[in-house]
């Protein structure tokens, strides 16, 4: 009786133990990131010009998180009209984007980290340019500063690399490009850090 009693602890623990080793307890995380870098459009791009972004990640298990991002850019293109008597004739145009994304974080079995994300960006884009009007009883032009704004969707593509400087702290490089076949694709890339709240 005591070496059946024996036997049947010892296959009990043996079960918890194989159990406790394969299942892998995922703490939630919550990280917050920030960086600088460039940022540009696919069509009729005059200067790349900067970014800033902003994101709040939350780990949802070991490989999927979910991710709301920010990003304000800035860049310029060539200007509508050739013969405006200005210097540098150029578009300058501000472009915000709030993203939601779904990160996939890829095990790559060393320190630096790797995930990839996409899902959905709302963009609100500002473009300043000028303005002609005729002069009334002249022959002349006056020129005025205007700005237009207009909004659209776009499907972000976010690949992302990360180095642990501490326990808390990661540095960042990445890379997001925002498609839209109608108005241009635009892209970025930048350094930052991130911190594990």
């Amino acid at each position: 009786m005591l070496k059946k009693l024996t036997s049947t602890t010892i296959l009990s623990l043996s079960l918890i133990f194989a159990s406790a080793q394969s299942t892998k307890i995922v703490t939630k995380e919550c990280a917050i990131s920030s960086g600088v870098g460039i940022a540009g459009i696919n069509r009729n791009l005059k200067n790349v010009g900067q970014s800033f972004w902003l994101q709040l990640n939350y780990r949802l298990q070991e490989k999927v998180s979910v991710a709301f991002d920010f990003e304000n850019m800035t860049y310029t293109q060539p200007g509508y009209y050739k013969d405006l008597p200005f210097n540098p004739n150029e578009i300058k145009t501000f472009n915000n984007n709030f993203s939601v994304l779904l990160k996939y974080h890829v095990n790559t079995g060393k320190k630096i980290k790797l995930a990839v994300a996409s899902g959905w960006t709302y963009s609100t884009i500002q473009s300043q340019y000028y303005n002609a009007s005729t002069i009334a009883n002249t022959n002349g032009m006056s020129y005025t500063a205007n700005t237009s704004s207009y909004n659209e969707y776009k499907l972000p593509v976010l690949v992302e690399m990360a180095y642990p400087l501490s326990k808390k702290i990661d540095i960042n490089i990445r890379g997001k490009y925002n498609f839209n076949t109608q108005t241009g694709n635009t892209y970025s890339t930048g350094l930052g850090l991130s911190l594990k709240l």
